[in-house]
C-alpha cells in the first residue's frame, strides 16, 4: 500500500516528485532499477533516471515513455500512474504550461475581468514554478483594517524560462487604487496592470534577481497593501497549482483581538467552504493556519469581531491574492 506521501504525489504531481518518492519508498537504488529495466530489454542510463527524478529533464520520446511504463511495474505502482503526470509533449521546451491538477482563473476567481488584467503578462510564467513554501502574514490594525500583507515564497523551476512570478491581487470596492508592492527581496518589480471594475483586480510581475535553471530554487519576499479603512474579516489566497506548505498567519493588533478565527478551503470560488481548523488566537494577536499540501482552490483565514455577525467565507469580495 503506497504511503500517504506517495499517494499525494501520484495524485497531484509533478512527475519528478512522484518518481522520486516512489523510488525512495521502493528501497531500490538507481543502478538496481537500471538493471531491472535492462532485464526487460530496456536501456536507460542512471544519469537519465537521476535527471527525471530531480526535474532536470523529463521523458518525452516514445522509447522513454516505454521505460516509464516499465518503471511503474518495477516500482509496484498502478499502470499509467506516472504517465498521466507527464501531460502532453512539450511544444519547443515549454511542457510546464500544463500542470496536472491545476484549475483555471475562472474557477478560481469567477470573474471575466481577470483575463483582461493578465492578457499581456503571460500568467503561464507561474506554471514554470513549483511552490515549495509560502508564508503569508496579514497585518490587521487597531481599527480592524487590513494594513499590509507580507509574503515569503520558496520557488523551484520546473523547466526552462523561469525568471518571474506574476502576482495577482483583488481588493473590494472600498479600496482606492491598485495595491502598492514594496519591500522586495530576491526580485524586483516589473510591469503592472489593473482592471477597471468593482473588484479592483491588479497584476504585477516580480522579476527574479537571476533566471532559474531547471531544478533550481529561489527565495523571494514582498509586501503589498490595499488602501482601505473598512473593517476586515477575512483574507484569501487563491492557489491554482498544487503547492506545498502554505502558512497563513493573521497578526492582529494586541488591543483589538477578534472573537474567533478559522482556517477554511473551498475548491472554487462558488463552492461551499470546508472548515479545516478553528485557530487559537495568542495574547499577542497571532492566529496561524498551516496547510502542508495545499490543493488548488481558495484558502483563507476568516475571523469575526465580538460585536459583529460572522460573514461566511467568500460571501463578500474581501482582499485576496494569487500566485503559484
Amino acid at each position: 500500500m503506497p504511503s500517504a506521501d506517495l499517494q499525494q504525489a501520484l495524485r497531484t504531481g509533478p512527475f519528478d516528485l512522484a518518481l522520486r518518492t516512489a523510488i525512495r519508498e521502493s528501497g531500490l537504488g538507481l543502478e538496481g532499477i537500471q538493471r531491472r529495466l535492462a532485464g526487460r530489454g530496456l536501456q536507460v542510463s542512471v544519469s537519465s533516471l537521476s535527471y527525471w527524478q530531480r526535474g532536470r529533464s523529463r521523458p518525452e520520446r516514445t522509447e522513454s515513455l516505454t521505460v516509464v511504463r516499465a518503471l511503474e511495474d518495477v516500482l509496484m505502482l498502478r499502470p499509467d500512474s506516472l504517465i498521466v503526470l507527464l501531460g502532453p509533449r512539450r511544444p519547443r521546451g515549454r511542457w510546464i504550461n500544463h500542470v496536472p491538477g491545476s484549475i483555471d482563473y475562472a474557477s478560481t476567481f469567477g470573474d471575466p475581468e481577470v483575463g483582461g488584467v493578465l492578457a499581456d503578462l503571460d500568467p503561464r510564467n507561474n506554471a514554470r514554478l513549483e511552490n515549495l513554501h509560502t508564508r503569508i502574514d496579514v497585518h490587521i490594525g487597531e481599527h480592524r483594517e487590513e494594513q499590509r500583507v507580507d509574503v515569503l515564497q520558496v520557488l523551484r523551476a520546473l523547466g526552462d524560462g523561469a525568471d518571474r512570478l506574476v502576482l495577482l491581487t483583488r481588493s473590494d470596492s472600498s479600496t482606492d487604487g491598485a495595491p502598492g508592492v514594496t519591500d522586495l527581496v530576491g526580485c524586483r518589480l516589473g510591469r503592472r496592470r489593473t482592471a477597471a471594475g468593482k473588484e479592483g483586480f491588479a497584476a504585477a510581475e516580480l522579476l527574479f534577481d537571476l533566471p532559474l535553471q531547471p531544478g533550481q530554487a529561489t527565495v523571494i519576499e514582498y509586501s503589498y497593501a490595499c488602501p482601505s479603512s473598512e473593517v476586515e474579516t477575512q483574507y484569501e489566497r487563491m492557489v491554482r497549482f498544487p503547492s506545498k506548505n502554505l502558512v497563513l498567519r493573521a497578526r492582529f493588533h494586541p488591543t483589538m483581538l477578534p472573537a474567533g478565527c478559522e482556517l477554511a478551503w473551498r475548491p472554487s470560488h462558488d463552492a461551499p467552504p470546508q472548515i479545516l481548523e478553528e485557530l487559537r488566537i495568542s495574547p499577542t494577536g497571532q492566529a496561524c493556519g498551516i496547510v502542508p499540501e495545499a490543493e488548488p482552490g481558495v484558502h483563507g483565514l476568516y475571523w469575526e469581531w465580538g460585536d459583529q455577525p460572522r460573514r461566511a467565507p467568500g460571501a463578500a469580495n474581501g482582499p485576496a491574492s494569487y500566485s503559484p
